[in-house]
């Protein structure tokens, strides 16, 4: 089968992780086209030469591909396409997800791990370039090697003092690891991690497969850029093409009444990330990633918050069809409900988190005060990998900026 050089990129279940791969796909020049588990079919496994998976829960990605979907990602590989998946989407690719590598996540790991890193390469093609091997980790999982044939292209070497431990700076407990572990009852030391693979490749029938914790899509880092585009090279993947900004002048009267309602939504999304910075709960690190309090849900939010940015940004820069608009406009009309009742009840839960600090050790799923932990759960469920009302607000905000990313 002679394969395309086009790139896809798997957009569900993805959020805050889709936009990032996307843009820095974008940055390094690769053409990828956002495809979702529902339009997966036989065609799919020759439109495209590599699949890109970015970071998210493994668990919910495997659980919207279904059988089928399982089936025909394999399929696409065995027949010579190439996986690139990015620390969830690496985890998708792992035994316990599609079987596409003999590789285990690690259960007794270092949980909640975030920032810049020193890396040790391995030489590879996909390194050319880079003088400095610093990268960034966020929240990955940690790999467990079974199959001797991966090849291990890069290693953890050390935490940067900019990096935090679940909300621990690395630069200001180096040397009180042992007693927050046994306070936080998790592991927190990075030193931990010392030694422990990165990026891998493997082979899967007559395709290839990359996987990697790096998130080489960190906004606004050059040298995983760089990784890209030596990929891109190395695989003479189709290139972008140049896109002619054009001038719009009229906006449809629906098209107008959905900017005002979608920047109702990104507004409010917005006050939430306010009351949580107001209540020291959450804090800003970098321009593209905020840090939380231990216990708080603070990724959902800032997930929520930069879906709805960028549904915000795109609706007034597209000359949308009727049938798109009718898409939105249902799909905006079904959770309004829904994210009302969140943004309100969360304007209670965020003020009651913080006053349960002062007495506790929250968790995602535990507390002592009964009615914060209803509320909690009643909006975002009792899993690490999040649901409840959240969950069914996203899955509509994902879609809704899928379709505009394709227009």
């Amino acid at each position: 089968m002679k394969r395309s050089l086009k790139s896809a990129l798997f957009w569900n279940e993805s959020y805050l992780w889709g936009i990032w791969l996307y843009k820095a796909l974008n940055q390094a020049g690769i053409e990828v086209e956002p495809i979702l588990a529902e339009n997966l079919n036989e065609k799919f496994l020759e439109k495209y030469k590599v699949l890109f998976v970015p970071g998210g829960w493994a668990s919910n990605k495997l659980q919207v591909l279904g059988k089928n979907g399982k089936k025909l990602i394999k399929k696409f590989v065995e027949d010579g396409g190439i996986y690139f998946g990015i620390c969830g989407g690496a985890g998708l690719a792992t035994s316990e997800g599609l079987g596409l590598v003999k590789i285990r996540r690690k259960k007794d790991r270092v949980p909640g791990f975030s920032g810049p890193i020193r890396v040790s390469l391995n030489p590879h093609p996909i390194w050319q370039g880079i003088k400095k091997p610093e990268f960034f980790l966020w929240w990955p999982s940690e790999f467990l090697i079974e199959d001797k044939n991966i090849k291990i292209l890069a290693s953890f070497e050390k935490a940067l003092p900019e990096a935090f431990s679940s909300d621990f700076s690395v630069r200001d407990f180096q040397n009180q690891w042992e007693e927050l572990e046994n306070f936080y009852e998790i592991k927190l030391n990075p030193e931990r991690i010392k030694g422990s693979p990165l990026v891998v490749e493997g082979i899967y029938g007559k395709g290839r497969i990359f996987l990697s914790l790096i998130h080489f899509d960190t906004p606004e880092d050059k040298r995983g850029i760089k990784v890209f585009k030596n990929f891109a090279k190395i695989f003479n993947l189709k290139p972008q093409e140049e896109i002619k900004k054009l001038e719009i002048s009229y906006f449809s009267e629906t098209q107008k009444k959905l900017e005002k309602s979608i920047k109702n939504f990104y507004q409010k999304s917005k006050e939430l990330i306010i009351i949580g910075e107001r209540n020291f709960l959450f804090f800003k690190r970098y321009p593209f990633i905020y840090q939380w309090r231990r216990g708080i849900r603070g990724f959902e939010y800032f997930n929520l918050y930069i879906v709805l940015k960028e549904i915000n940004k795109l609706i007034s820069s597209k000359n949308l069809s009727k049938k798109d608009i009718e898409k939105i406009r249902q799909n905006l009309e079904e959770i309004k409900k829904d994210f009302n009742y969140f943004y309100k009840s969360s304007k209670e839960l965020l003020p009651k988190e913080r006053i349960a600090l002062n007495f506790e050790k929250l968790t995602y799923n535990q507390s002592k005060n009964k009615i914060l932990l209803e509320l909690k759960k009643e909006l975002f469920g009792m899993s690490k990998s999040y649901g409840g009302v959240y969950k069914k607000i996203l899955e509509k905000f994902e879609y809704i900026l899928y379709l505009l990313i394709k227009k």
